[in-house]
């Protein structure tokens, strides 16, 4: 969780909004959960960021349910990077990265992929569960902490994902070509 917020923090342009209020206001355990939002995103959120070296760089946002499966699967394969945003602080975060991760693995090489995970008391104790979870899947993909209320921490995470080193801005190498992180 957080991907429209993070879109919305680091874009240099202004993101239409495909927020809804929500018709579920149950997890799939059918239990109400901290978690949950009451507002959900049905289509993809677009905005733009200017990396350090002058690119644009298109940052999408998709939807989380599992019912606007046909717009995330859209917007994955023609990205550059994908994004895991996952809410770290819940009974079930373990297993939504599991479940995640089998769904994004069967769309795009999970070499494209960084996992960021948000709202953690205890990040780097509470990162080793995610970690371990990951790597599982393939121990190549980056697992990271990150706030997308916050733009330096979202920065962080597209770096991350575009695998542009973390750097001083006068450092940091060109991108090749405009991309799109999903």
């Amino acid at each position: 969780m957080g991907k429209t917020t993070a879109v919305c923090t680091v874009s240099d342009t202004n993101v239409s909004s495909t927020e809804v209020l929500s018709s579920a206001l149950r997890a799939r355990t059918g239990r109400p959960g901290r978690h949950l939002k009451t507002t959900t995103t049905v289509g993809l959120e677009i905005g733009e960021w200017q990396s350090p070296d002058g690119q644009t760089v298109s940052v999408v946002g998709t939807p989380g349910q599992e019912r606007f499966d046909l717009v995330r699967k859209s917007a994955m394969p023609r990205s550059t990077g994908v994004v895991l945003w996952l809410f770290g602080h819940h009974d079930l975060a373990l297993l939504d990265t599991e479940l995640w991760l089998e769904f994004i693995a069967a769309e795009v090489s999970t070499s494209k992929l960084t996992v960021a995970v948000t709202r953690l008391e205890e990040a780097g104790t509470q990162l080793d569960g995610f970690r371990e979870v990951v790597a599982a899947c393939d121990d190549r993909i980056p697992v990271i902490a990150a706030d997308p209320r916050d733009r330096n921490s979202v920065v962080e995470v597209l770096h991350t994902a575009l695998r542009i080193p973390h750097s001083s801005p006068a450092t940091e190498k060109p991108a090749t070509e405009k991309e799109a992180v999903g």
